[in-house]
């Protein structure tokens, strides 16, 4: 078989960066499949609540995931360093790379988790919620915002983990935390007088510790495979190395950002026309995450390849590798996103049993078919642009975009023309499309090489 599909074993145990595709892909599907899951249990139990809590919910996660993005920022980039280190065989660098990443992250979690305990309501100002909805979503972003950390440090290892060569390891790391967290979901919701607190409390106690739980795993598996954690790289303060992982690392998390800050807009555009589109918008976001998760997990494996090829200066390789993989995720998506069509109603009826609410996702299933072919081009593109490093002219790409064609689209689609969440779909499926046309259009330029050469050089030194 093609060694860049799949690697022997020999291979494998020799450098770590000779790992295949699909030896890449398949592991981080199944893990994508059980960190979705994790979200979708806690929207199904919480909808044995009510439809408003689960609006709320999904209110206070938008603004937990966009300060996730902005502590994650700095380790994106540092693993990007890290794949290229591997790729260039300077062992060194990788440890100094990780501790970096992992303290760095942990702080940002610590301030951010702050600010979530004691400035919930002040968070919550631009939403249009009822007092129950608002209390809610005040409560779940105290308890699991306020522990954030915990799984900024997670993250980080459990990557730290796939760039080593240990595919398999995040797999078992969710597969813990989902045990965790359905137990954790069924006492919170079901039997509330065990832990004495209210279902909305519970749920985000039980995300809370399946986080803890698989944070150490991800550790106890990092550690394992060589990678040491210590202070002593900050002195003297590695300047250089720093500056290195911000520039991949700030400007690709600007980019999460720009989406995530847009998503957060919208939904304040979508609360403008009632709770149970805010609802709505929560179940159909919670089941089309699944029809990109191939595409998405040959992306995030594509990310790391192309990472080691850079590194080790095989840029015909790395070009090979992104091409096929965005025909994968295109394919993949489209497959995905007609069964979800023709599954829809069923699906939506394990959440609920409102008319208004199925009725109007069956519809926006529909529009969704765009977005996804969108979403292919953008994710596997991006991916392959911020391994080699050529992360600023995507970075300016995605916040005109969000900005003004999927918050100004859903806006103009939405409130102006009266297509209420059609309108908002719409606007998404317009700012995928635009932005995984123009990032292909990069590609195929080739300055990436350019980016890529620079940065060789500075990990070389």
């Amino acid at each position: 078989m093609n060694p860049v599909l799949w690697a022997s074993k020999a291979d494998r145990e020799e450098d770590p960066s000779h790992v295949g595709l699909i030896q890449l892909a398949y592991p981080i599907l199944l893990e994508s499949v059980l960190r979705s899951t994790v979200g979708l249990i806690d929207v199904a139990f919480l909808s044995r609540v009510s439809d408003s809590v689960v609006g709320a919910v999904s209110v206070a996660g938008q603004y937990i995931m966009l300060s996730m993005i902005l502590a994650m920022s700095v380790s994106s980039g540092t693993l990007v360093c890290i794949n290229q280190a591997l790729g260039m065989h300077n062992r060194a660098k990788v440890n100094r790379y990780a501790s970096l990443a992992v303290i760095t992250n942990v702080l940002l979690g610590v301030l951010f988790g702050l600010v979530f305990l004691f400035f919930p309501d002040l968070l919550l100002t631009m939403m249009t919620l009822d007092a129950e909805a608002s209390e809610a979503a005040a409560l779940y972003m105290q308890i699991y915002g306020g522990l954030m950390f915990f799984q900024c440090a997670e993250i980080v290892f459990s990557s730290m983990c796939r760039s080593l060569g240990r595919t398999h390891a995040p797999l078992v790391i969710n597969l813990a935390a989902n045990l965790v967290n359905v137990v954790g979901n069924y006492v919170a919701v079901f039997h509330p007088e065990i832990l004495g607190i209210s279902q909305v409390a519970g749920v985000a106690a039980a995300s809370v510790l399946s986080r803890v739980v698989s944070l150490g795993i991800a550790f106890g598996i990092a550690f394992r495979s060589g990678i040491r954690i210590s202070i002593r790289h900050f002195f003297p303060f590695p300047k250089e190395d720093f500056r290195l992982m911000l520039s991949i690392g700030i400007p690709g998390g600007m980019s999460n950002i720009a989406y995530s800050l847009s998503q957060l807009v919208t939904t304040s555009i979508i609360s403008q026309t009632g709770t149970v589109m805010v609802a709505t918008k929560v179940y159909v976001s919670n089941l089309v995450n699944y029809i990109a998760l191939v595409g998405m997990s040959f992306s995030q494996a594509s990310t790391l390849m192309v990472g080691y090829r850079v590194g080790a200066g095989n840029y015909k390789e790395a070009n090979y590798i992104r091409k096929l993989v965005t025909r994968v995720a295109v394919l993949s998506n489209a497959f995905f996103s007609i069964a979800m069509i023709v599954f829809r109603v069923p699906l939506m009826q394990i959440f609920t049993s409102d008319p208004v609410i199925i009725r109007t996702a069956s519809i926006v299933f529909l529009i969704d078919f765009v977005v996804e072919i969108g979403r292919a081009l953008n994710n596997s593109i991006a991916g392959a642009l911020q391994a080699a490093g050529d992360v600023m002219y995507q970075v300016i790409v995605n916040q005109a975009s969000a900005w003004i064609v999927s918050v100004g689209g859903a806006y103009l689609f939405g409130i102006v023309f009266g297509w209420g969440l059609y309108g908002v779909w719409a606007g998404f499926a317009l700012d995928e499309m635009t932005r995984g046309l123009i990032l292909l259009h990069r590609w195929n330029s080739q300055k990436w090489i350019e980016v890529a050469e620079k940065r060789r050089e500075v990990i070389a030194k």
